[in-house]
C-alpha cells in the first residue's frame, strides 16, 4: 500500500498542477481573444468615423517610397523594408473601414471580382513572388472601398491635390540636387553608346517619378486653373509644373515624354481653351526642333528597335520585344488551365537566368503590364482589369457631360490619368507599382461617388 500511495501522489499533484496551469491558459487565450476584438473594433470604429488616415496615406506616399533603401530582413527570398510595412498597414485600415461599412457594396463588383481571381491564380501557383505581387495589388486597390467619399468631395480633394504636389516637390528638389551633382545617381543607362546618370528623384528608377506624373500634370493644371485658389498658389503650381518637365526630361524616358505631352494636351483641349491647346503644340513643335540632334539619338530606330528587324530580336524595343516573347512562350507553353487561371505570378522559368552576367534581360520584368497580367492571372484576370479601366472610362465620358462642375473636374483629371497608364502599360508595368494603384483605384472610386444631380450611384454599380 505505501508504494501505491507514493506513486498515486504525485499523479495527484501533476493533475493538480495541471489544472491550475490548464485555467490559466485559459483565462490568457481568453484575455487575447477579447483583447483583439476589442482591438479589431476600436480601429474599425476609429477607421470609419474618422477618415483622415486615408488623406494622410494618400498624400504621404511619395515619401513613404523614398525609404526603399531601408531593408530590413527577407521573407522566403523577398526583402522586407519599410514600404512592405506601410502596405500591410493600409490594408489591414481599409479592411477594418470595409468591415464597419457596406457603401462600398455599390461599387462595381468586377473589382472585387478581378481580386478574387488574382487571389485565386496565386493560391493554384503558390510562389513568393506571386505573394509579394497580391499583396502590392490588394493594398493599392483597398483605396477603391474607402477614398471614394473623401476624394469625391471638392473641398477635401482641394487638399488632396494641393497636399500631394507640396510632397512631392521633395522628390522633383531632390532630381535638381542630382542634376546638380550634389546628390548621387541612383539608376544609370547607356544611351548611344555613353554611360548616363537618370534623374530618379531618390527613387530606384526614373519610372517611379514618370508613374507619380501621370496623376501630378493633371492635379497641378487642375489647381493652377481653379479660380477659387489664390493667385500664390496657381502661380506656384504652375512652377511646380515647369519643374517636373525639366526633371522629365533628365529622366530620359521615352515612352514617359509622349505619354506627358498627351495628358496635357488632353487636359488643355477638355478644358476647351482652344488657344492653350493649339500654343502648347506650338510649344512642343519648337522643342522638337530645337532638340532635334537629341531625340535622334534618344528614339533613333538602333536605339529603338536595334539592328534585328526581328520583334523578338534581343535589341527590339531595347530588349522588351525578347521578354515579351519569353513570357508569351511561358505563358502558352503552361497549359489550358494556366491560359484561364495564370501562372500566380511574374517570373518565368528559364535556362536563360542560370548565369544573370550573360543576358541583360530580366525574369520578372516583361516590360508590359498587360502581358504581365495575362501571364499571372489569366485571361479571365487580363479581362476583367481591362472591364476596370473600361469602366473608369465610361464613367468618366459620363461625368464630363455632367452639369456639377467639381464632377467635371475630376473627369478632366482622371482621363488623361488614364490614357497614361494605358499608354505606359505597352512597355511597363503601372499596376506593379503600388502607388500608381493607390491613385488610379481612389481616384476610380471618386468617379462613382461623386454627387451628380441627374444620375444616381445604383445606375453605375454593378458588374
Amino acid at each position: 500500500m505505501g508504494v501505491s500511495y507514493n506513486l498515486i501522489r504525485p499523479n495527484d499533484r501533476a493533475v493538480t498542477l495541471l489544472r491550475r496551469f490548464g485555467s490559466f491558459a485559459e483565462d490568457v487565450v481568453g484575455a487575447t481573444v477579447v483583447s483583439a476584438i476589442a482591438t479589431e473594433d476600436i480601429l474599425g470604429h476609429w477607421a470609419v468615423s474618422n477618415d483622415s488616415w486615408i488623406l494622410f496615406f494618400l498624400v504621404t506616399k511619395p515619401l513613404w517610397d523614398l525609404t526603399w533603401q531601408w531593408r530590413f530582413f527577407s521573407v522566403a527570398e523577398q526583402e522586407v523594408n519599410l514600404q512592405t510595412f506601410l502596405g500591410l498597414i493600409v490594408l489591414a485600415l481599409n479592411g477594418f473601414a470595409m468591415s464597419r461599412g457596406n457603401s462600398w457594396l455599390r461599387l462595381p463588383r468586377r473589382v472585387s471580382i478581378f481580386l478574387g481571381c488574382a487571389a485565386l491564380s496565386v493560391l493554384f501557383s503558390p510562389s513568393s513572388w506571386g505573394v509579394n505581387e497580391l499583396l502590392r495589388l490588394l493594398s493599392g486597390v483597398a483605396f477603391f472601398y474607402t477614398a471614394g467619399p473623401l476624394l469625391a468631395e471638392p473641398r477635401r480633394f482641394d487638399y488632396f491635390a494641393k497636399g500631394l504636389l507640396l510632397v512631392c516637390s521633395v522628390p522633383v528638389l531632390l532630381s535638381f540636387l542630382q542634376l546638380a551633382g550634389v546628390l548621387p545617381y541612383t539608376y544609370w543607362d547607356w544611351i548611344d553608346g555613353v554611360r548616363i546618370g537618370r534623374i530618379s528623384g531618390g527613387y530606384e528608377t526614373p519610372l517611379s517619378l514618370v508613374y507619380l506624373f501621370i496623376f501630378l500634370f493633371p492635379l497641378a493644371l487642375y489647381i493652377a486653373s481653379e479660380k477659387s485658389q489664390t493667385s500664390t498658389v496657381r502661380h506656384l503650381a504652375w512652377l511646380l509644373m515647369a519643374c517636373m518637365s525639366v526633371v522629365l526630361v533628365f529622366t530620359y524616358h521615352r515612352v514617359g515624354y509622349v505619354t506627358i505631352a498627351t495628358e496635357v494636351f488632353i487636359c488643355l483641349y477638355l478644358s476647351g481653351r482652344r488657344k492653350s491647346t493649339l500654343a502648347f503644340l506650338l510649344v512642343i513643335a519648337v522643342i522638337a526642333i530645337l532638340s532635334f540632334n537629341f531625340l535622334g539619338i534618344l528614339y533613333a530606330p538602333e536605339q529603338t528597335f536595334g539592328t534585328d528587324a526581328n520583334s523578338s530580336g534581343g535589341e527590339f524595343l531595347r530588349g522588351r520585344g525578347m521578354q515579351w516573347y519569353l513570357y508569351a512562350e511561358s505563358y502558352v507553353s503552361s497549359g489550358p488551365i494556366h491560359w484561364i487561371m495564370g501562372l500566380g505570378g511574374s517570373v518565368i522559368p528559364t535556362v536563360l537566368w542560370e548565369d544573370p552576367t550573360d543576358n541583360p534581360l530580366s525574369p520578372d520584368e516583361p516590360h508590359n503590364d498587360y502581358i504581365r497580367i495575362l501571364h499571372a492571372y489569366g485571361l479571365v484576370g487580363l479581362l476583367l482589369y481591362l472591364s476596370i479601366l473600361v469602366a473608369f472610362w465610361r464613367r468618366t465620358l459620363q461625368l464630363l457631360r455632367s452639369t456639377n462642375v467639381f464632377a467635371r473636374d475630376l473627369a478632366r483629371i482622371m482621363l488623361p490619368a488614364l490614357v497614361g497608364v494605358m499608354i505606359l502599360s505597352v512597355t511597363t508595368e503601372p499596376m506593379r507599382y503600388p502607388t500608381e494603384v493607390w491613385y488610379l483605384f481612389g481616384l476610380g472610386a471618386a468617379l462613382f461617388y461623386v454627387r451628380v444631380k441627374t444620375e444616381r450611384l445604383s445606375q453605375n454599380s454593378g458588374v
